[in-house]
């Protein structure tokens, strides 16, 4: 068994609330640096930088990074969908596609950057990341599940964005896979202020890095016989 240190909630500089430093290189060689051993990339309603990310990870035989995505639901609940493969990730991100707004605003022109593993701008993602997709929670759920990724509610003590502050409980229908709590919550107090979910759930947590000083605040830690994915799957569903 190994003690596996994750990082389950990162942005890059795709993401247009993020810093432009934040490129899939950096992140990468930050979060090595502050001893991870597994991440998950999760830009706003995007995949596009994940595979960079996995491409600077290669060199690194500790630290495994895994593709994902923070999804913003048309009730603008925050839901992160994580998966094993590329892939499967990509094939969620065309749905999505779908779904996201054929607007593109000026603003976002320059702040949605798609970088290469070499640090080098690849190009602009051309729809609006920062909008909500036409779907409901539950209809989310469904499509990470239909390939194969968790489906985690994102940050459920921010007083924004969280299925709490937009629904104002987790609905009995809504069947996500995990709940992640922001770093302004300690993993043990947030189990007892929201208690009535942590039978049910199991809390972990996340940066939410939007900055490379953020990588290393918190992280989920778990035993394991590996640091990959389905070991996470096992540590979420037991």
């Amino acid at each position: 068994m190994i003690l596996v240190k994750a990082d389950v909630h990162l942005h890059t500089c795709l993401s247009p609330c993020a810093e432009i430093t934040q490129s899939p290189l950096r992140v990468v060689q930050k979060a090595y640096e502050k001893g991870y051993n597994m991440i998950f990339i999760t830009d706003h309603n995007t995949t596009a930088n994940s595979k960079y990310a996995m491409r600077v990870a290669e060199k690194y035989d500790t630290l495994n990074v895994y593709p994902g995505m923070e999804i913003t639901s048309r009730e603008e609940v925050h839901i992160l969908a994580l998966f094993e493969t590329l892939y499967d990730a990509e094939q969620l991100q065309l749905e999505i596609n779908e779904y996201l707004p054929n607007v593109y605003f000026d603003k976002e022109k320059e702040q949605q950057i798609i970088a290469n593993e070499f640090d080098e701008v690849e190009g602009y993602y051309e729809k609006s990341l920062f909008s909500a997709v036409d779907l409901s929670v539950e209809e989310i759920i469904d499509l990470v599940h239909k390939y194969k990724g968790a489906a985690i509610a994102a940050h459920i003590d921010r007083p924004s964005f969280s299925i709490i502050s937009q629904l104002g409980s987790i609905p009995e229908r809504v069947q996500f896979d995990a709940l992640e709590v922001s770093p302004n919550l300690d993993l043990e107090k947030a189990k007892e202020i929201y208690k009535e979910y942590s039978n049910k759930y199991k809390f972990i947590t996340g940066s939410d890095a939007h900055s490379l000083e953020q990588i290393g605040t918190v992280s989920t830690k778990f035993y394991g016989n590996s640091n990959t994915y389905s070991d996470f799957l096992k540590f979420i569903n037991g």
